[in-house]
């Protein structure tokens, strides 16, 4: 019952977001917003003509939309929708402008999510170094959510691999994470 009750919340707010006026100066922002909505409820054909609006922004915009974060929310859709050629290319552009960045929270998503997309293609060889990347640097920030799940991630590889002492190892980390979480 919470749960309908936040739904109906969320469905009136986009109600009331797509009642805006296309030539109010931040526009952009609301549809930036409204992808971000469908994005979560799974409606990534929605979610993706929202975010391609803004394939073609510029880094410094007026809308505090960022690029790294469109080319990201575009991937993880195309992921969703198993057209991973596409998910592919927008995936490694918000990563390259991540590493430029050098913002190692975004990171260490990017890297995981580019990861578990080989990884769905039992592409291993290309899966693998992306987990170990996403869960060293992981190891780099103060967020236990994304500790938690670079190391649960290094636990399946491992555990994939038949290396199961490590595997385990892996698995009591994941234990002390879900802890502090």
């Amino acid at each position: 019952n919470e749960l309908e009750a936040v739904i109906a919340k969320i469905d009136e707010a986009k109600k009331e977001l797509s009642t805006v006026s296309k030539t109010f100066y931040f526009h952009k922002s609301i549809n930036n917003i409204l992808g971000q909505i469908s994005l979560e409820q799974s409606e990534f054909k929605k979610a993706i003509s929202y975010f391609k609006e803004f394939e073609n922004i510029s880094e410094t915009n007026h809308f505090d939309i960022n690029k790294s974060f469109i080319n990201h929310n575009l991937g993880v859709c195309y992921v969703q929708l198993r057209d991973f050629n596409k998910a592919e290319i927008y995936l490694l552009k918000s990563t390259k402008i991540q590493e430029f960045e050098k913002d190692t929270i975004a990171l260490v998503g990017a890297y995981g999510d580019i990861a578990t997309m080989y990884y769905e293609q039992f592409k291993d060889n290309l899966a693998i170094p992306y987990f170990e990347k996403a869960y060293e640097f992981s190891k780099k920030v103060k967020r236990y959510d994304l500790k938690h799940v670079a190391t649960k991630n290094m636990a399946v590889v491992e555990e994939n691999r038949k290396n199961f002492e490590k595997a385990l190892i892996y698995r009591k980390e994941v234990e002390k994470w879900n802890d502090s979480l």
